[in-house]
């Protein structure tokens, strides 16, 4: 099996909690240092999930700074 194409953080501060993204066959696979891979699902599918994690994360941040008292 072909490795995997994965992309890192430039800014790795704590490198032993860096999670490590892998796309194999059409999946995407989540990892740490010295642990085994996980199976996160079709790449579609999870490319889609990170896309709304990441409107959700933007929107907090944006309420937060709007609303500090209530966060």
């Amino acid at each position: 099996m072909p490795a995997p194409k994965s992309s890192q953080c430039p800014d790795r501060r704590r490198p032993e909690l860096e999670v490590i993204f892998s796309s194999r066959d059409g999946y995407v696979w989540a990892s740490w240092p010295d642990a085994d891979a996980v199976n996160l699902g079709p790449h579609e599918v999870v490319a889609a999930m990170m896309r709304d994690f990441l409107a959700q994360d933007a929107l907090g941040k944006r309420l937060a700074t709007r609303y500090p008292d209530d966060f």
